[in-house]
């Protein structure tokens, strides 16, 4: 379980996000929404330490952290073993095959046998349908078959709790597409999911839970049903942007 409570974090005297409290459960996927500018992508990179939050907790298993804090880097690496975080950009090692992609951070940050690597590389190509693409570089796929080697290399390091940060944002629709429907299958197999997405047929189909952010606050937490039946203006508002 990963609980957050009273997270505060500013840039440059503007606060973007404002007393967040909320908590995760593993297997369950999580969609966050809200306008531009409402702090989102923030709060997925704060959870994850990429931003450090000026003041709150966040805890997850036995590690708590309280916020302000420098974390030593051994204090980090442990703490960030707990997530993989998917961005925008694929981020792949363009010198590197497919399954090298999937198989360097093991090797280099778990220590993991190069066979034992591999093997389980194969695994996670199979399971985002790319194992064809196995001995392939970067530059020969398509940006939805990167995105979804992208995440293969995310589960290869053992999560508690998969990020997604706008993952298919530099995707046209039926890319997108490729890449939503390899999260809602991980959804369906119970990997914890954390996902930052602007797609509300995604968030109706496959999230157990949506929250809604808007200037920095938490003005919605529940489940995927009671948010797309909710008769709040500003929900309406914001649904129909989209629908």
């Amino acid at each position: 379980m990963l609980t957050i409570e009273k997270l505060n974090k500013s840039f440059d005297g503007n606060q973007v996000l404002k007393e967040i409290n909320l908590i995760f459960q593993p297997g369950e996927t999580t969609v966050i929404l809200g306008p531009s500018g409402s702090g989102k992508s923030t709060l997925l990179r704060s959870i994850d330490l990429l931003e450090t939050p000026d003041s709150g907790t966040i805890e997850i298993d036995q590690d708590k952290l309280t916020f302000p804090q420098n974390l030593a880097f051994r204090q980090l690496k442990d703490y960030r073993g707990h997530f993989s975080i998917v961005f925008q950009a694929y981020n792949l090692f363009p010198h590197l095959t497919v399954i090298q992609n999937v198989m360097e951070g093991p090797i280099q940050v778990k220590k993991i046998a190069k066979a034992q690597a591999r093997e389980q590389a194969e695994k996670l190509l199979a399971k985002v349908g790319l194992l064809d693409k196995a001995a392939e570089y970067p530059k020969q796929l398509s940006g939805g078959q990167m995105q979804r080697v992208a995440i293969a290399r995310a589960l290869a390091m053992e999560p508690q709790f998969m990020l997604y940060d706008e993952p298919t944002s530099a995707l046209d629709p039926e890319l997108a597409q490729e890449v939503l429907q390899v999260i809602k299958d991980l959804a369906e197999s119970g990997n914890g999911q954390i996902v930052v997405t602007h797609h509300l047929e995604f968030a109706r189909k496959v999230a157990d839970r949506i929250v809604f952010l808007e200037d920095g606050q938490v003005t919605f937490d529940g489940s995927s049903q009671s948010f797309f039946a909710s008769e709040n203006p500003r929900i309406q508002r914001y649904l129909q942007q989209f629908l």
